[in-house]
C-alpha cells in the first residue's frame, strides 16, 4: 500500500491497543540512549492500552484530550494527542493547549505523517478556542527538536522530570499563534 493511502483521523476506543503498540514501539526505537534502559524495559503494551482506553473513554468536555491516528490499512503508524495545558508555567505564558504525545514509527518517518498529525492537533485546539500551544520534548532528542523548529516552535521552558525509573531532561516548545502553526503545517502531510 502506498504512502498516499495513509489517512489521519480521530481515534476511537477500539484503536487503543494499536495506539499502545505504536507508543511502545516508537519509544523503544527512538529513545535508546536518551532515557534510562529501565524506563524502556518497563514499558508494556498492556499498560499503555489501559491508559489509552481510559483517555479515549473520557467524556467529551472542552478540556478533554483528543487523539488522532495516522493509519495505513489497519496499521497505526503514528498518533498524536492534544488538550488543555497541564503545565502551570506554560499556561501562565499563554500556551493554554498542549500536545501531550506525537509519535511516528521510524519506518514511516519523513513522509509527512508527523506534519499531518501536528496539523490535525493544531486545528483541533484552535477550533476549541485555545490561544497558544506548548509541548515537552526530550532535550537530547535532536530529530524531534528540529521537527518542531521547522514549524516555528520556540523554546519556552526547561525542566527535569523525576520519575520512579529515571529523570528526563526536557525542553518545552511553544507556538503563541495557533493560526501560524496551522498555516505552516497545512498541506505538509496527509491531514
Amino acid at each position: 500500500m502506498g504512502d498516499r493511502e495513509v489517512r489521519i483521523r480521530p481515534a476511537t476506543r477500539a484503536d487503543a491497543p494499536r495506539i499502545a503498540a505504536t507508543h511502545v514501539a516508537s519509544w523503544r526505537e527512538s529513545y535508546v540512549g536518551l532515557v534510562p534502559d529501565a524506563m524502556l524495559s518497563s514499558l508494556s503494551v498492556e499498560g499503555r492500552t489501559a491508559k489509552w482506553m481510559r483517555i479515549l473513554g473520557e467524556p467529551r468536555i472542552p478540556a478533554a484530550t483528543d487523539v488522532y491516528v495516522a493509519e495505513r490499512g489497519d496499521e497505526i503508524t503514528g498518533f498524536g494527542s492534544c488538550g488543555a495545558q497541564r503545565t502551570g508555567d506554560l499556561k501562565d505564558q499563554g500556551y493554554d493547549a498542549e500536545v501531550s504525545a506525537l509519535y511516528v514509527l521510524r519506518a514511516s518517518q519523513r513522509r509527512g505523517l508527523g506534519a499531518g498529525l501536528l496539523h490535525a492537533l493544531a486545528v483541533n485546539v484552535a477550533d476549541r478556542s485555545f490561544k497558544g500551544l506548548g509541548l515537552w520534548v526530550l532535550r537530547e532528542n535532536r530529530p524531534a527538536r528540529r521537527f518542531y523548529e521547522r514549524y516555528g516552535g520556540e523554546i519556552v521552558g526547561e525542566r527535569e522530570e523525576v520519575r520512579e525509573d529515571g529523570t528526563l531532561a526536557e525542553v518545552a516548545y511553544g507556538w503563541a499563534d495557533l493560526q501560524a502553526l496551522v498555516r505552516a503545517t497545512v498541506g505538509r502531510g496527509f491531514g
